[in-house]
């Protein structure tokens, strides 16, 4: 019987984490999420919990952006629609991938991407067509220039980031 109340706290506890770990409801939502996701309001609630969550992390990143910042996130999200289904989901492909490199990997990736930003722009305009010639191909890039992501960077022609390898 000691432990009733340690044992009631635990069970009170178990029983309000799903509510507490819900996503937010229309009336939960600040002011400034608010204002974001005004366009939402009729049917928020019966959005997925996981969508709501989703937005709502959105809109508060959104309040936290300066202009600039904002202007090129609205230009990311032009760009994105402008991309068929099936380009999107090309893209999210390459996005779970990368997010599934070792750590060593991924920044021997940004490095190697850094590299790519910093060459003259007809060189990045060499590698670029070089990238959607072969995604042209039958098989696209990937039976073009399969193996690991390095190994698809080499095949384009990028050049080596300083210090790899």
């Amino acid at each position: 019987m000691k432990n009733l109340p340690t044992l009631l706290i635990l069970l009170l506890a178990l029983v309000a984490l799903p509510t507490l770990a819900a996503a937010p409801r229309w009336s939960e939502l600040s002011a400034g999420q608010q204002a974001v996701l005004k366009p939402l309001e009729p049917g928020w609630d019966q959005l997925p919990e996981q969508r709501r969550e989703r937005l709502a992390t959105g809109a508060t990143r959104w309040n936290q952006m300066n202009p600039e910042q904002r202007k090129r996130a609205t230009q990311r999200l032009k760009r994105w629609r402008e991309l068929t289904p099936v380009q999107q989901a090309r893209i999210q492909e390459r996005r779970a991938e990368f997010r599934g490199l070792k750590q060593e990997e991924r920044e021997r990736a940004r490095a190697r991407y850094e590299q790519l930003r910093r060459l003259p722009l007809p060189e990045r305009r060499r590698i670029r067509d070089r990238f959607l010639q072969l995604s042209a191909q039958p098989g696209g890039i990937d039976r073009a220039c399969p193996g690991s992501l390095q190994q698809r960077l080499d095949c384009l022609g990028l050049p080596q980031a300083p210090g790899s390898r």
